[in-house]
């Protein structure tokens, strides 16, 4: 049974003679006869270079925001669950300032600052 159908690009492939498709067409047969820039439906003419770039930018768009949406969950669950340590010690008179407590505390406050930041970029390369 011979068909005429669309043609292919490319050129290539033992089924694929002057522009004719002949038998049943598959992604299959595409993939093994590297005939990629064909499709049966006609709708794909391989000069869009717009076509071959959009999965990229959507494999890389997601995979970077779970990479944030991990880190930025890791820092925020540190900076909250980490108990923040004792900064003044001694009486209402005599008070000592613990000058590696307040840093220890600082870096738990921005902790959470990054963990929020990290997961409000994730958010968004998702919506994107």
């Amino acid at each position: 049974m011979s068909t005429r159908g669309p043609a292919c690009s490319c050129g290539r492939g033992p089924s694929v003679e002057q522009g004719k498709w002949y038998g049943v067409r598959s992604y299959l047969h595409l993939f093994y006869e590297d005939c990629t820039g064909a499709s049966p439906d006609g709708d794909r003419d391989g000069s869009s270079p717009h076509r071959a770039w959009a999965p990229l930018i959507w494999k890389v768009s997601i995979s970077t925001g779970i990479l944030f949406l991990l880190v930025g969950a890791a820092a925020l669950a540190t900076g909250s669950l980490v108990p923040p340590k004792l900064e003044g010690i001694g009486e209402e008179e005599f008070m000592v300032l613990d000058v590696q407590a307040v840093r220890y505390n600082h870096a738990l406050g921005t902790c959470r600052l990054v963990g929020t930041a990290l997961c409000v970029a994730a958010g968004a390369l998702g919506t994107i």
